[in-house]
């Protein structure tokens, strides 16, 4: 849902968002790219996590890399260029593996994105019984494509309190790694005090992760967390996306405007999928 909507926002500024819609924008739109209730590539990769996990029944590297490798090669309209890299000449997650750190290398460092983060809620609810599977297959799953030990901390973290809201069980409190600080951190944090983070660290994996603690843990519902995440700009899809994650698991199903849910582009896949992952234990 976050995806969907936050796609017609991606790369405005908040004052640009109201002077092309006249104010927050509520309702999925149609932009120059994105047909209305058309989702990007982070649910198109979460589709091919998720997809894989409920047909192979565990964690298969392999498995995930063909499904993303096949995504990655059909044109989709939109694809990270961290992502690409990985996964171009990939066929095998040791050749995914490799290419995420030679694509590390040469750019200086800068492989902490968010094209992990936004696909890994389909771990969440598979392994929601085990925190020891939960990170494990977290980390596994980002260091596919971003080599970057922030972004799979990021996952992991994320994970984890995914799986806490589906469970009804208390969030985690404590972190051990810089990214669950920041996640932590983000739940006292208003979303205007990360503006200037989500408009100039735009891609980055701990602005996603700090916009989805303040929005989807701070706002008072689901609609309300998603519409602040989009409405910020920057990343708009991946930050409303992430954001969509933790708000879905903990206001419910229930709890997702009906407007949303009719052009919602292949529902019946998404909505499954999920059924399909609630299912595994």
């Amino acid at each position: 849902m976050g995806d969907a909507l936050g796609a017609a926002l991606e790369w405005l500024s908040p004052e640009q968002i109201a002077a092309r819609y006249g104010g927050p924008l509520r309702d999925m739109v149609a932009s120059s790219v994105w047909e209305r209730g058309e989702w990007t590539d982070d649910t198109s990769m979460m589709l091919a996590l998720g997809e894989s996990l409920a047909e192979r029944g565990d964690w298969d590297e392999d498995d995930v890399v063909a499904r993303y490798a096949i995504w990655a090669r059909s044109g989709p309209k939109d694809i990270g260029g961290t992502v690409s890299h990985a996964l171009r000449r990939a066929g095998t997650a040791e050749l995914a593996r490799a290419s995420a750190a030679e694509f590390h290398e040469l750019s200086g460092g800068k492989s902490a994105g968010n094209g992990s983060l936004m696909r890994t809620a389909p771990i969440a609810i598979r392994f929601r019984d085990s925190s020891k599977d939960i990170e494990r297959v977290s980390r596994a799953d980002s260091v596919l494509t971003h080599h970057d030990p922030l972004a799979g901390d990021a996952c992991a973290f994320f994970n984890l309190t995914l799986a806490a809201l589906i469970r009804g069980k208390k969030l985690p409190k404590k972190a051990t790694t810089e990214a669950g600080r920041v996640a932590l951190a983000a739940r006292e944090a208003s979303p205007q005090e990360l503006l200037d983070d989500v408009q100039r660290r735009v891609g980055f994996v701990l602005t996603a992760l700090r916009v989805a603690y303040a929005c989807g843990l701070g706002c008072d519902g689901f609609e309300e967390a998603v519409v602040t995440a989009a409405n910020m700009g920057g990343d708009a899809d991946t930050n409303a996306a992430v954001t969509g994650a933790l708000a879905g698991a903990r206001f419910g199903a229930e709890a997702i405007p009906e407007r949303w849910l009719e052009p919602l582009r292949q529902r019946e896949r998404v909505g499954g999928l999920a059924t399909r992952l609630l299912r595994r234990v």
